[in-house]
């Protein structure tokens, strides 16, 4: 069983975040769904079989079925099907299969639809994009960041935004495109890591009818985007051949489709944005010389969370106001330990890392207070990753320390805080979240009487 979950955890891992999930077992009965583009309700296709769920789709055509079949890996495959309004949809399908032992006991399917990949200019409205006032902040640099995309939001010149997971590379892209003179135009936001290398060009250029097999006339990003905005997400991840193309296009501002014979004008901005170091792309030459000089004319530095220590504050109050709007509540803020352990955690997946905790802790959370209760998983995760960073004053500051040590020391440190802040055993119990009787096990146990 280990075995099986660890294979299905690593698939799912290897997913983007829009991708959509499938798990089906040796007899095609779906036992997980995420399948959001085929019914609002993923969970009612749970129990059905697979061609029960999805009655476009045969033995031939369904890729999980296949898979069953052979046992083996069908990789980025087209599947179409009809969704529950009646609708076509078309897929790019993965089907893993997973065994235990052996054998063959099931498929994890990940689709895409296509529909996310070419129709995203024609749904984005711009009062759905994140403004320039969305980027919440008291921090010297991020203020500079935003006097600087002042400057820059009515040119055409490209932008490079350069920033770590999670620091908010897109809410800059956006807050770019709707301050600017083009905020009436489509917005395009594409993650260049999730097309599949075959589908690249038809996705960037478009197609004509009857160019490849089963092609449909169909717009590209650049025609999508026309008079807009193209912002492309993980730059770093195109291939050299398509980085080619695209500078190209950025040269000459003309797009072919597959298939085509002619070439379109097209008028867009293009935003761009990586989580690596441009030194450390350019060395690796994974990212062309002359590509990157020509989307790099204006670049954009994200610093990340850790070096903004003054925004969890702000950053967190922000949040907390969003989720009791959202969740109905009246949580007013942290606990002064939580606070502490906020202020002190590094922060790896930055700001969507802390809008996650928050949101997980108002699941767990069952006061007006966010209690340290409430963010135990955040607590594994410091125990786990033991990054944690002090006050040079800190007592328990001890570079050389055994983990099990330093954990103890940090409970000690706690427990000592809340005693002092406090004016009574038991309160500073339930500040700590435990009960009395452990607080004065603890007690003794640290000698801290």
């Amino acid at each position: 069983m280990l075995e099986t979950l660890s294979q299905v955890q690593k698939i799912i891992d290897m997913c983007e975040d829009n991708t959509e999930i499938v798990i089906c077992n040796k007899d095609g009965i779906i036992e997980y769904c995420t399948c959001k583009y085929y019914t609002h309700l993923p969970s009612i296709l749970v129990g059905s079989h697979i061609l029960d769920a999805y009655p476009s789709l045969n033995e031939q055509t369904s890729t999980i079925m296949r898979t069953l079949k052979t046992g083996k890996s069908i990789i980025n495959e087209k599947q179409i099907l009809i969704n529950k309004e009646n609708q076509q949809i078309t897929l790019i399908s993965t089907s893993l299969p997973v065994y235990e032992k052996g054998e063959l006991i099931g498929v994890v399917d990940c689709s895409r639809s296509l529909k996310t990949l070419n129709s995203t200019a024609s749904s984005t409205k711009n009062n759905q994009l994140f403004q320039l006032d969305d980027i919440i902040t008291q921090n010297p640099q991020m203020l500079l960041l935003k006097e600087q995309i002042q400057r820059i939001k009515d040119y055409t010149s490209t932008v490079l935004i350069y920033g770590e997971t999670g620091t908010g590379k897109e809410l800059v892209a956006q807050s770019i495109h709707s301050s600017s003179k083009r905020r009436g135009k489509p917005f395009v936001s594409q993650n260049c890591a999730a097309i599949p290398l075959n589908l690249f060009e038809s996705i960037f250029f478009g197609t004509e009818k009857g160019s490849y097999t089963g092609a449909e006339t169909q717009k590209g990003l650049f025609e999508f985007a026309d008079g807009g905005t193209l912002f492309l997400d993980e730059i770093n991840s195109m291939e050299q051949s398509m980085q080619v193309k695209l500078l190209k296009v950025l040269e000459d501002k003309k797009v072919r489709r597959i298939g085509g014979h002619k070439d379109i004008s097209v008028d867009v901005r293009i935003l761009c944005a990586t989580n690596e170091r441009l030194e450390e792309l350019l060395a690796s030459k994974r990212l062309r010389e002359d590509l990157y000089y020509r989307i790099s004319i204006v670049k954009i530095q994200i610093p990340p969370l850790r070096e903004r220590t003054d925004d969890i504050s702000i950053l967190t109050d922000y949040f907390i106001k969003q989720y009791n709007k959202q969740m109905g509540r009246q949580i007013k803020g942290l606990s002064e330990m939580v606070k502490s352990i906020f202020n002190n955690w590094s922060w790896p997946g930055n700001v969507r890392e802390l809008k996650n905790v928050i949101e997980n802790a108002f699941n767990q959370s069952s006061g007006e207070e966010i209690l340290l209760k409430d963010v135990q998983e955040l607590i594994k995760l410091i125990e786990y990753k033991s990054p944690i960073t002090f006050d040079p004053s800190d007592s328990i500051l001890q570079k050389s320390i055994h983990l099990p040590n330093m954990m103890e020391a940090y409970e000690k440190n706690l427990i000592q805080y809340a005693i002092k802040n406090t004016d009574s055993l038991t309160e500073a119990a339930c500040k700590l979240s435990i009960t009395p009787q452990s607080l004065n096990y603890k007690i003794s146990k640290y000698k801290l009487r």
